[in-house]
């Protein structure tokens, strides 16, 4: 059994309408155990009579953590909010696995550190899976957690997603680079220091990626500072949004949904719709996190408890351990 524990406050929508996600989770998966961490009244009202009970426990919290809240003051103050209870259960509990939340960024990063500490002696990254034009994942590390970085911190990230990429099914996961020029001499002073040390990382580094190559190259991770890799993900984010709008726009009313084509287009705008798949992860603490969109629904809570629960059971956090064993830190 794998057990997941799961803040389901701070998003937009309510938690009543996302634990319905959560929910079929579980009753999908009969090896996950959930923690829902909320408001129990309106969480038993919201929760379908067929849900699996047995593996789900209900953590009554009376406080909500906002992105109006310091992250600080409020990993201090609102010790009974679903953010702080649940990150202190997954601390309490050696038999759970992982994390998720649809809260603050900044409020999961601090309680994270604060909790759980580090599974290894480097910064946490946020890391964000997108799926490629031929269906494979690709990951983008770091997405925004940490800027203005060193050479060194670069390796780091590129470790990383190597752990993560193995924990999804990629056995030899291939690094590239983001820079600005597929060169090895192109880039920042920072991104051709990285380079250097990345080919003698032991990693299986094939050089610099360029961004309009992120999801039809050959890389499987692509390493970035955090600037950089945010900039890169909300541009292939908004992209996509506004390509899917117009392709909307263009079709409605010309095809039928049952149509092979209406099936196309509707394939076609679930596979790039980050709000309703996504999540990112917060990756370096002793326990993986499912960061969630504050926009989420249903269906994204459904597909990041999913996620956690996959990792957990995938062993990430000793993919981890074992990959930055392997080399000295540069």
């Amino acid at each position: 059994m794998i057990k997941i524990a799961v803040d389901l406050t701070g998003a937009d929508r309510p938690q009543e309408e996302l634990v319905s996600g959560a929910v079929r989770a579980a009753s999908e998966n009969p090896e996950l155990f959930l923690y829902l961490c909320g408001s129990r009244s309106a969480l038993e009202g919201a929760i379908d009579a067929s849900a699996p009970m047995e593996r789900i426990e209900l953590v009554d919290c009376t406080q909500v953590i906002t992105n109006n809240d310091d992250p600080t003051e409020a990993f201090k103050t609102k010790k009974d909010s679903a953010l702080v209870r649940g990150m202190s259960l997954c601390k309490s509990d050696p038999e759970i696995g992982g994390f998720v939340s649809c809260g603050p960024t900044g409020a999961i990063f601090v309680s994270a550190l604060m909790l759980l500490g580090r599974v290894v002696p480097v910064s946490p990254m946020l890391l964000v899976e997108l799926e490629r034009t031929d269906g494979t994942p690709v990951c983008i590390v770091d997405c925004g957690a940490n800027v203005d970085c060193r050479a060194e911190k670069l390796v780091d990230f590129a470790r990383m997603g190597t752990a993560y990429m193995k924990a999804v099914g990629v056995s030899e996961p291939r690094v590239g680079l983001l820079s600005n020029g597929a060169e090895d001499k192109k880039g920042s002073a920072v991104v051709k220091q990285a380079n250097e040390l990345l080919h003698k990382s032991g990693l299986r580094f094939i050089g610099n990626t360029e961004a309009n190559r992120v999801l039809e190259g050959e890389a499987d991770v692509i390493a970035c500072e955090g600037f950089a890799g945010n900039i890169l993900l909300k541009s292939i984010e908004g992209s996509a949004k506004a390509a899917l709008s117009e392709l909307r726009r263009l079709t409605e009313g010309r095809l039928s949904p049952e149509s092979e084509a209406g099936k196309a287009v509707a394939e076609l705008y679930a596979k790039y719709d980050f709000n309703t798949r996504g999540g990112a992860f917060l990756l370096g603490t002793k326990l993986p996190i499912v960061k969630g969109h504050g926009a989420a629904t249903s269906e994204t809570v459904y597909n990041i408890v999913c996620a956690a629960y996959r990792l957990a059971a995938n062993g990430l956090t000793e993919k981890i351990k074992a990959e930055f064993g392997k080399q000295p830190r540069q």
